[in-house]
């Protein structure tokens, strides 16, 4: 049951296995870049990975590890694939993955505030990632609101969910996927900032089986 997999809308959207998110407002961290693109750890130093934020679901919570970005986007839709894909990783307590929220990334009209958080440069230049490039071992420690990117695809309110495997090695199975219908977008120059800083990491698409989409 590997992941990502081609959604479609006429699967229909999940009427199970309601996330409900419990993120606060400013959540301190490090800002860097894994590798291949921009991404944020939670600093679990000074407040443990179970006192901050969470995601619950059937009766199950996991916690918010930190995100990260991979272009182009791994999941695609009607297939079409967007330009870039947000991931937050929760994991138990133990620390181990459990369960990813993956949001779509295109350019669009308007700056996106969630990406506005990791912006620098001169007063009315265009936008520049304070992300380090993906040949950097840099980490920038700041505070953001993780929230602000649910609030972007209207509080995940319309979603796709199936068990798959992480997307990147280990490539562990058995983690829930959640995938925003809705896709959060960017200014021109945010989207071309963040594909500035990556370079290719979305995985092969698999084919559907035994993913038992939205059950």
């Amino acid at each position: 049951m590997q992941s990502p997999i081609q959604l479609m809308i006429t699967q229909g959207l999940s009427q199970n296995h309601i996330p409900t998110f419990n993120y606060s407002p400013n959540i301190t961290g490090n800002l860097f870049n894994w590798g291949y693109g921009p991404a944020f750890t939670l600093n679990t130093n000074s407040t443990p990975l179970t006192s901050g934020p969470s995601l619950t679901y059937d009766n199950e919570t996991a916690y918010l590890k930190g995100w990260h970005i991979h272009a182009p986007a791994d999941h695609s839709v009607q297939g079409d694939r967007s330009k870039a894909e947000l991931h937050l990783v929760h994991a138990d307590a133990s620390g181990a993955e459990k369960a990813v929220v993956a949001i779509r990334i295109d350019p669009g009209n308007i700056a996106s505030p969630f990406f506005s958080q990791f912006e620098g440069g001169a007063s009315g230049a265009p936008a520049a990632s304070l992300v380090p490039n993906f040949d950097s071992a840099e980490t920038l420690p700041m505070g953001m609101d993780v929230a602000q990117a649910l609030r972007e695809v209207n509080m995940f309110n319309e979603f796709w969910t199936y068990r798959g495997s992480l997307t990147s090695p280990p490539c562990t199975e058995g983690i829930r996927f959640f995938v925003a219908r809705n896709v959060l977008f960017t200014s021109v120059d945010q989207m071309r900032e963040v594909l500035r800083v990556s370079t290719y990491s979305a995985r092969a698409e698999q084919e559907v089986w035994m993913h038992q989409i939205n059950a």
